[in-house]
């Protein structure tokens, strides 16, 4: 995702061990995040419902609709993600717009995902 470039700086980039939690279910949700480098599983009752590769982005459902955390994001491997703030957000939706688009295309598959039968 080009559009990340535009936000990345040192304050909002992690680096993250494998294992290491990023957040957990119930937590407040304040910022959305962006795969550089790794990968990071997303679980639910200790069930991995997606694994998030580099340009891949997760936690977004919160910060749309600021709801806690509904399942859990965990480092599968060492990785690096960038931090998308709601300051950040806007910026993006003013001067990036295929950025959202990208964000509603994600979560409009898993909301499909996780309802079909």
């Amino acid at each position: 995702m080009a559009a990340i470039d535009s936000i990345k700086r040192e304050r909002n980039t992690k680096t993250y061990q494998a294992g290491e939690k990023i957040f957990a279910e119930g937590d407040t949700a304040n910022s959305m995040y962006a795969v550089v480098e790794g990968q990071v599983d997303i679980c639910k009752n200790e069930k991995v419902l997606e694994t998030v590769s580099p340009e891949g982005i997760f936690g977004e459902m919160g910060l749309v609709n600021n709801k806690p955390r509904m399942a859990s994001a965990v480092a599968k491997t060492a990785c690096t993600i960038v931090e998308i703030n709601q300051g950040d957000f806007y910026f993006l939706i003013r001067h990036a717009p295929f950025f959202v688009i990208q964000v509603m295309q994600v979560l409009s598959e898993r909301v499909r995902r996780n309802t079909e039968a």
